[in-house]
This record gives C-alpha cells, structure tokens and sequence, in this order.
C-alpha cells in the first residue's frame, strides 16, 4: 500500500504537467517586501461580519429535510503590494465576490456548523456536496458551509485556463494574496455565522483547504474547532519535493530565484513557524502516512511544535485519501462528540 499510494500521486503530479500549459507571466520577486517579516496582524488583518451577504435558495428541498442555499457577499481582502492592485481590480475582478453553499435543515439553521475549505484545482463543489459534506451533516449533527477559494469555481477569471491556475504559480505575490484573501473571506463567514446565532463553528478542509484550516488556528479570533486533512503548513518544501508544484519551482527557476533564496522567501514569510492560538484539545489533524505531497516527517515536526494535538494517520497518500472517507467522518465525529463532553 505505502508504494502504491505514493505512486497515484507521483502518477498526478506527472499528469499536471498536461494541465499547466502555460508560465507565469509576472515575476513579481521584487514586490515581495510588504509580506516579508510582516506580523501576523498585517498578513491576515480581522475581518467582520458582512452587511452586504446575499441568501439564494440553491435548490429544491432535499430528502430528508435539508436545503441549500447560496451565499454571496464581497470580499474583504485588501492586496499589500500596490501593484498588485490594479490586477486585483481589473483582470481578476470576480474573484472579489465570495461564494459559499450552506446546507442545513428545511427548518431552519441550527446551533453548529462546520465551515469546509476545499483543495487546489476544485472547480466547484458538487463532489463534496454528494460525498463528503452531507456525511459530515449527519454524523456530527452539525450545519455545513462550503466556501469557495479565491481563483475557483465562480471566482475564476476567464482569462485561466482551468480552475485554480492562478493560485500557486510562482507569480508569488498572487500566490501569497490568493492565500490572504482564502483566510480573510475563511474568517468572515465564520464571523458571519456567529453573528447569526451560532454557538459553536468548526472549520475543515482538504490539502490547500487544510493548510487554509490551520492558517485560521493561528490568528485570532480562532474557530472553535480545526480538523485539517492531509496538509501543512511548510510551503518551502512543499514548492521543492511536491511533484504537483513542479511549474511553479520550473518558473522561479527561469526567474532566477534558486533554491537558497526560495528558502530565504518563505522563511521570510514564516508560515511554517506560527503557533496556534487555539488548543491542541481543540484540533484534530488527519493526515496520510505515505503522502508523496506532504510528507510525513514535515506533519510530524509541526504536529510536535503544534503541542501533539490528536492525530489519525491514514494508511494512504494525498490522491487515495478518499479511500478513507468513512475513517475520516467517524474519526471526526469521535472527536467533535469528546468536545461536547468536555
């Protein structure tokens, strides 16, 4: 099983290389000032509930009493690097809309929910929503919301060729935004949710949406729970060893950023080295023992600095974690069940 599951995923990162035509077009290195050694407060500034959210019923009534609805609002993210700017408003415009699917009973919402963040490459949530999100629905007994990444689905500009291209490239102050501005509108429709009654919200995700996940763990206000699935936060080796992430270490490359000054970059940025701000009680980290993009001794290290909070190591990798989906919602449903207890 370990070399199977590294090879489906050595097997889709050669496979990407079919999906990744085209060279990033900005090399933006040189705008990387405002990121580099900036406070957390600067990187990922508080969001508050919006006034402007927008309720559309999505569909007719599911069975067994659930509905969902769509939720749209404008996004709150404001880029640090002023050239940046005029791309942020002009080419990639739709990305400022955020849009978010809402499941819950016909009834009416209730006192939970969990906020689910998706992976790289998403273009929409229909997968999940047959899948994943109404498991989760019913064996936590929890409302569930899944948010639209920056790049994706709606939000991708017609100028992509696919679903997410413009998310990690190394155009790395549009990767470094796409990450900001995935917390912020991540933050606000968890503010939006308390603000709207309630009590408890948890937010999960997948790979990019489990990095997103633990990202929200490290800044304030933290959700009440985290239960990030098959990620890290160390995106100095992720860039080097993930044969996914192949373009963008090829065009830093020809950009002539080699791999000492990659380092220097995202070491600048700090990423892999914030702490949370939320309990270790409070988290559940789900994670692939013979995952070829995140590798298990980068999980481990962070998992110890992290203060060793519970941890399911699936036996699989990064592309054949669905095989693990039932371990995955009762592992979490243990877990959400021992916070209630507590």
């Amino acid at each position: 099983m370990p070399s199977v599951a590294r090879s489906v995923d050595r097997v889709v990162g050669t496979l990407s290389r079919f999906l990744h035509l085209r060279s990033a077009q900005h090399n933006t290195v040189d705008d990387l000032g405002p990121y580099l050694d900036a406070p957390l407060s600067v990187l990922f500034p508080e969001p508050v509930a919006p006034r402007d959210m927008v309720r559309r019923r999505a569909r007719l009534p599911r069975s067994g009493g659930k509905v969902v609805e769509t939720l749209r609002w404008h996004s709150q993210h404001v880029p640090l690097c002023p050239h940046y700017r005029a791309r942020h408003a002009g080419e990639y415009a739709r990305n400022q809309m955020v849009s978010a699917r809402w499941l819950h009973p016909r009834t009416g919402p209730r006192k939970k929910a969990l906020v689910y963040v998706h992976g790289w490459l998403e273009p929409g949530p229909w997968i999940e929503e047959a899948v994943l999100l109404p498991r989760f629905y019913d064996a936590l007994g929890v409302d569930v919301l899944h948010v639209q990444l920056p790049f994706h689905g709606s939000r991708n500009p017609q100028s992509a060729l696919f679903h997410g291209e413009f998310f990690w490239t190394a155009d790395l102050v549009r990767s470094l935004e796409a990450v900001r501005q995935s917390c912020i509108d991540a933050r606000t429709l968890v503010a939006w949710l308390r603000a709207h009654g309630y009590e408890e919200v948890g937010v999960t995700g997948i790979s990019l949406g489990g990095s997103i996940t633990m990202l929200l763990a490290c800044v304030t206000p933290t959700p009440d729970y985290i239960v990030p699935i098959v990620s890290h936060l160390h995106l100095a080796e992720a860039v080097e060893d993930a044969p996914i992430l192949w373009r963008m270490k090829t065009d830093l490359e020809r950009f002539g950023v080699d791999r000492a000054r990659r380092q220097d970059i995202f070491r600048r940025i700090g990423l892999e080295r914030l702490a949370p701000a939320l309990p270790p009680e409070r988290q559940l980290w789900i994670m692939g023992k013979n995952d070829a993009y995140i590798a298990a001794p980068l999980v481990e290290q962070q998992w110890s600095e992290w203060g060793k909070p519970p941890i399911e190591w699936l036996p699989g990798g990064h592309m054949t974690f669905p095989l693990s989906l039932t371990r995955i919602v009762e592992r979490t449903r243990e877990f959400h069940e021992g916070l209630a207890a507590r």
